[in-house]
């Protein structure tokens, strides 16, 4: 593992209640940028961060369905589509059945949570579980109404070609973007690897448009990055529960104190989550062996304790942790964890308000259902799901500013963090130096 990962951006943010307009009203789109991320599965991303991989089995259908009083609305409307639809040729059954699927679970209101993959997306989804996906290498908000470039992928080929945060995506190809619904942008900006597309950017603050042409790669995206701040404090950023999050993770701690440093920022803004055995090694690394990290209640309303496990490797290093709204599911669970147990102070923006256990179920056409099967709850018992954590201390961002990424430079000076617009990073560094830092608890055999 090479010492600077390559960072993953998430989704936006959930709760219309949340600090900042730019998460408001991302709220809105977040179930289409998993596509857009890194041009890849439509919805792919949007899922991962929730995933609890039970293996999943192949399924029939229920009798109980088609036993249903309303099954027969199913079957007429089925009827009406075959027997009227004027243009015959665009009648697909498959694609009818997996509407209706996918309808079936949207209908349940867990918007952003459970929903029904075909098999082009289940693909995608076990995929982007490995870290694995072809596209462009770029994230992009649309809350604006334009696609613009959140950050671009380490090295992938957007970065490659000079693609900056903040850019706006004008034109693909020769078309206009302005108007396109987020499937279509999905359609027009994903393909095969080694395919070409070209598109019409525009930096932020410039006035004139520039056009590159890019080949779609594979792009295999590590889930860890750091760099060193001023006065011995370390940026780690913790981009998503991947799988190998936890190996990366210690690698990482082991590299910055080689470096020297003594305190470390654990950045957690714009991560979906992700596996919760990762979620579980994460949390491991800070906290001593059985600390409860979570809750999690089944729908019969039994709850169980998830403890750390192991000897931690980070249990005594001055700790802040950052998140945003786009902070989610096992980033979440950590985050609470952190701070709840007085291991870490948090700053930032109230995160998403996840917390939902997805099990996947696989059926035979290669299709999937992810139904939400079970509540993740804080240590203390506290529902997440919809509700978010709140940090300790409330840092916003303006709606032009986007999270510092280790990435974008190895070894900040103290003068280029001054002038830093990430009032965040900002904010963390100065409550590592003042002292308001959550410090480490001595462990429970130590003497008093």
């Amino acid at each position: 593992m090479s010492q600077r990962m390559r960072p993953h951006e998430p989704q936006p943010s959930f709760d219309p209640a949340g600090p900042s307009p730019r998460s408001r009203i991302q709220a809105a789109v977040r179930s289409v940028l998993a596509a857009l991320t890194l041009t890849a599965a439509f919805g792919a991303g949007v899922t991962v961060d929730r995933l609890a991989w039970d293996g999943g089995s192949g399924a029939g259908a229920s009798s109980s369905f088609t036993d249903s009083e309303k099954f027969g609305v199913l079957q007429e409307t089925w009827d009406a589509i075959h027997t009227q639809y004027v243009e015959t040729e665009a009648i697909d059954d498959e694609e009818l059945v997996y509407g209706a699927s996918r309808g079936m679970v949207d209908a349940l209101g867990d918007t952003g949570h459970s929903r029904f993959l075909d098999p082009e997306e289940a693909d995608d989804f076990e995929r982007e579980i490995r870290g694995e996906t072809v596209g462009i290498g770029i994230y992009l908000d649309l809350a604006s109404g334009m696609p613009t470039v959140i950050a671009p992928v380490d090295d992938g080929p957007a970065d490659r070609a000079g693609v900056r945060a903040g850019d706006v995506i004008l034109k693909i190809g020769d078309e206009p973007v302005e108007g396109l619904t987020p499937e279509e942008l999905r359609d027009r900006l994903g393909g095969d690897e080694g395919t070409r597309v070209t598109l019409t950017l525009r930096h932020a603050g410039d006035n004139e448009p520039y056009t590159v042409t890019l080949s779609r790669a594979k792009l295999t995206i590590q889930p860890v990055s750091w760099s060193m701040l001023p006065h011995g404090v370390a940026h780690l950023r913790l981009s998503e529960f991947s799988g190998g999050a936890t190996e990366d993770l210690k690698e990482a701690i082991g590299q910055i104190r080689e470096a020297g440093a003594s305190k470390m920022i654990l950045d957690m803004r714009d991560n979906p989550g992700g596996l919760v055995f990762e979620a579980i090694g994460v949390a491991s690394q800070f906290l001593p062996e059985g600390t409860t990290i979570y809750q999690e209640r089944d729908r019969a309303g039994s709850v169980r304790s998830v403890t750390t496990t192991g000897e931690g490797v980070a249990l005594d290093l001055p700790l802040v942790v950052l998140v945003n709204g786009n902070s989610a599911s096992a980033a979440e669970i950590v985050a609470a964890a952190l701070r709840d147990s007085g291991r870490a102070s948090l700053l930032g923006e109230r995160t998403y308000g996840t917390g939902t256990v997805l099990t996947p179920t696989e059926f035979e056409d290669g299709s999937m259902a992810l139904i939400g099967t079970a509540l993740w709850l804080t240590a203390d018992g506290e529902q997440i799901w919809k509700r978010g954590v709140d940090p300790d201390e409330t840092v916003a961002l303006a709606d032009e500013v986007y999270p510092t990424r280790p990435s974008q430079d190895p070894e900040i000076t103290e003068a280029e963090l001054a002038r830093s617009k990430d009032d965040q990073l900002v904010a963390g560094h100065e409550r590592l130096q003042t002292g308001r830092a959550a410090l480490p608890s001595p462990p429970a055999n130590s003497a008093p």
